[in-house]
């Protein structure tokens, strides 16, 4: 019999992913690994290994299929980028010791 708790921890990964912006308000994207935040004004996820950032304002999640990595957003989208890392995965100790 298989532990659920490890099931939960494992995070699904995605080679390809596709990005549909629609009137600069409605957005889906396929290959969501993790979303990290989520606010009205930044949505933070990795997508198929990377790390992305949507600004805007009034942002919201219509829909969100975590076995599929899909999501659907809308809002006012004014900013979709690629990063290097995300925050979260920021070495406190390099920050302090630079």
């Amino acid at each position: 019999m298989e532990n659920n708790e490890n099931k939960k921890n494992i995070e699904k990964s995605f080679l390809n992913s596709d990005l549909i912006l629609k009137n600069t308000t409605n957005l889906s994207i396929t290959g969501v690994e993790k979303v990290y935040e989520s606010n009205e004004k930044k949505l933070q996820l990795k997508v198929a290994g990377k790390n992305m950032i949507i600004c805007g304002e009034n942002l919201s999640i219509s829909k969100l299929d975590v076995d599929k990595g899909e999501i659907e957003a809308n809002g006012e989208i004014s900013e979709i980028r690629y990063i290097e890392k995300s925050r979260e995965n920021t070495n406190f100790f390099k920050k302090i010791f630079k």
